[in-house]
């Protein structure tokens, strides 16, 4: 228990929270990954279902491209046009796949970097940043973790859908504090931090 504190303190005397734009640009290259990942698997899903689902799984996207940008944010419309779309069981069963994998994906990515590889995403590790529990900058616990995953995740497909605002205020909220921290990193008691640019300079 003392050595975990002094591993703690010696952790907090090397590393600061994370700059806004670093971070920033981290999550937008993570974002950017999650996305092609996202399409590789939008392409793959459908394949999983019969000709009949894949037809009106195509039928549907090209009408939806040709719905103006306000409907596609509206749910109310987007739930009429999907009810009118007359789509069958399997079809629905295909688009239920693809949003729950869409969810899914973005957790799987951000638990694995921050539990597996220090608490860093190909994104935090491109700047040197980890992310940290807040009290003595150690290595998070599996269920922090996974907790921080899901919120942020959450916050992340929340931007994409009409109902972007919990997504918004989550991200903004790093804005109103000192360190920099988001709403999924209160709640899992976590930081981001990045490497003390004056202790660099000593090792140097």
């Amino acid at each position: 228990m003392e050595e975990n504190k002094v591993l703690g303190q010696q952790e907090s005397d090397e590393y600061i929270p994370a700059s806004l734009v670093k971070r920033m640009i981290a999550y937008g290259m993570d974002v950017i990954l999650l996305f092609i990942l996202l399409q590789v698997v939008a392409v793959l899903i459908p394949n999983l279902f019969g000709e009949t689902a894949q037809k009106e799984f195509n039928k549907l996207l090209h009408e939806a491209s040709l719905l103006r940008n306000e409907d596609r944010f509206d749910s109310s419309k987007m739930a009429s046009f999907l009810q009118e779309s007359n789509l069958s069981h399997e079809t629905y069963d295909m688009l239920i796949s693809i949003l729950f994998t869409c969810f899914c994906l973005p957790v799987l990515y951000f638990f694995c970097g921050d539990n597996f590889f220090k608490g860093q995403t190909l994104g935090k590790a491109t700047f040197g940043l980890r992310t940290v529990l807040l009290d003595n900058f150690t290595q998070p616990s599996i269920g922090k973790v996974l907790i921080r995953s899901i919120l942020k995740s959450f916050a992340s497909v929340s931007l994409l859908t009409p109902f972007l605002l919990p997504g918004f205020l989550n991200f903004c909220f790093c804005l109103f504090n000192r360190k920099k921290r988001c709403v999924h990193d209160y709640l899992s008691k976590t930081i981001t931090v990045q490497p003390n640019d004056s202790d660099i300079q000593n090792d140097k």
